[in-house]
């Protein structure tokens, strides 16, 4: 705990970035029916908002508090999670380690939300080392390669396209040093896409 409020101190105290401890207006602007976001199915908050420009991106950093409600308690499952802007809107799709859904109850809660549109999941798709969820299964296909689901099976890391944005997630309250190592992980599989999945559809 101490370590994460020195690394909070250090990015506040940064001019590079701009800093809220709570930001509710931010938090509403995401699908609170995907992950990680979904996973709060009793309440969600942000704390410790990081925005800024990271190696000519725009990013942000933050923890989210995700309640559920026990038998005694309601009790907060903490999650860290970076954004990125993406050049364009792209198909919803939800990628997650099997580390990180066989775990915290998240395999029991939707990766995208069933009810804004089409999804399912895509079992057959890729390696033992993720799980798949996507509204177009050919664009899902086309992203997927085994050095991604690597990537993403050894850092227990999990991320969903939500319009144009890449969301990043991970479980546990981690420094924001390590926040940015989630981030450029991220940042190298949205560099790894094809360059047909920026002009998808073909035609």
């Amino acid at each position: 705990m101490f370590e994460i409020r020195k690394s909070i101190k250090r990015f506040r105290d940064d001019p590079a970035w701009t800093y809220r401890k709570y930001a509710r207006d931010y938090l509403d602007t995401f699908d609170s029916g995907g992950y990680p976001f979904s996973l709060g199915r009793d309440g969600l908050a942000i704390r410790n908002l990081l925005q800024g420009n990271f190696r000519g991106r725009e990013v942000s950093l933050f923890h989210l508090l995700a309640w559920q409600r026990g038998a005694k308690a309601n009790v907060a499952w903490t999650y860290s999670v970076t954004v990125l802007r993406l050049p364009r809107a792209l198909p919803a799709t939800a990628v997650t380690s099997r580390r990180l859904a066989a775990s915290h109850r998240v395999e029991k809660r939707p990766a995208l939300n069933r009810l804004t549109g089409h999804a399912e999941e895509l079992p057959d798709l890729g390696t033992h080392l993720v799980c798949y969820c996507a509204s177009d299964p050919d664009f899902a296909a086309l992203i997927s390669t085994y050095a991604m689901e690597r990537r993403m099976h050894d850092t227990k890391l999990g991320w969903r396209i939500e319009g144009d944005r890449m969301i990043g997630w991970t479980h546990g309250r981690e420094t924001y040093e390590n926040l940015l190592s989630l981030n450029e992980t991220v940042a190298v599989i949205i560099d790894d896409f094809p360059e047909q999945a920026w002009r998808w559809p073909a035609g």
